[in-house]
């Protein structure tokens, strides 16, 4: 081949290129944005497919967005779909919310009525997901950080039968959600992974602490990680330790 036959054919690749991105289709399947369920998500597949595949459905930190844990997905077993969601509440751009945080009597907490409709939100992306794709819904598992994971228990807690665990990273329980935890067998059964850095200067590790004796007297047993050095953030231990739950489950 000629230098000006390869020169029109890189010429062309490139503008194919070009358009494929300007449609909004990139090459990789995997950073597609979608828009067609209850939050807008990015999704994984497993390489043997979605039907009866369990699935993990991501849940950022407050001021952040889809991409952030989506980062990690590779670090996963590979069994698991990945789907992870953007918070409904915009900040600024590419910067989301689940919740807008309050002050309650020099506690954590956040926005009522913004908690309920976020809650309201992830179970349904989470029935439509399971519906649409085909993966296990006796095998969905929340992962989340900060105020991911702050909704994780919000689901998890008040609504068991959505989801087989969660793995809460740098999260609390608030108190406003305590009246609304009822015991039961599906309770009980529920799989918790907690990590949090000792050093963490937005949501101190003593609401982890917390967690776990509340947690504990409902009947549910969490793998519960302190971290010393950490702060408010995902380091490699910790990050490996959620890996190894979710391989065990």
């Amino acid at each position: 081949m000629n230098l000006l036959r390869k020169c029109l054919l890189a010429s062309l690749l490139f503008a194919f290129a070009a358009l494929a991105l300007a449609d909004g289709q990139p090459a990789d399947p995997d950073s597609v944005l979608h828009r067609d369920l209850a939050l807008p998500y990015l999704i994984h597949l497993p390489q043997r497919g979605a039907a009866g595949a369990p699935l993990i459905v991501l849940l950022h930190g407050m001021g952040s967005n889809e991409q952030d844990l989506y980062s990690l997905r590779d670090d996963f077993p590979s069994r698991y779909g990945v789907v992870s969601a953007r918070a409904p509440y915009t900040l600024g751009e590419g910067s989301y919310q689940w919740f807008a945080g309050t002050d309650v009597g020099g506690r954590l907490d956040g926005k009522p009525d913004e908690l309920d409709a976020s809650r309201a939100r992830i179970e349904r992306l989470i029935d439509q997901l399971v519906k649409r794709y085909g993966f296990d819904p006796q095998a969905v598992y929340l992962v989340g950080f900060s105020q991911g994971a702050i909704m994780s228990y919000e689901v998890a807690l008040t609504d068991p039968g959505e989801v087989r665990g969660i793995g809460v990273m740098s999260g609390a329980i608030f108190d406003s959600l305590v009246p609304q935890i009822k015991p039961s067998f599906a309770l009980s059964h529920l799989s918790v992974f907690i990590s949090h850095g000792e050093d963490d200067p937005v949501i101190p590790h003593a609401y982890a602490i917390e967690a776990d004796q509340r947690l504990q007297q409902l009947g549910i047993h969490p793998s519960f990680h302190l971290y010393p050095d950490m702060r408010h953030e995902i380091n490699e231990s910790a990050l490996q330790d959620l890996v190894d739950w979710l391989a065990a489950q």
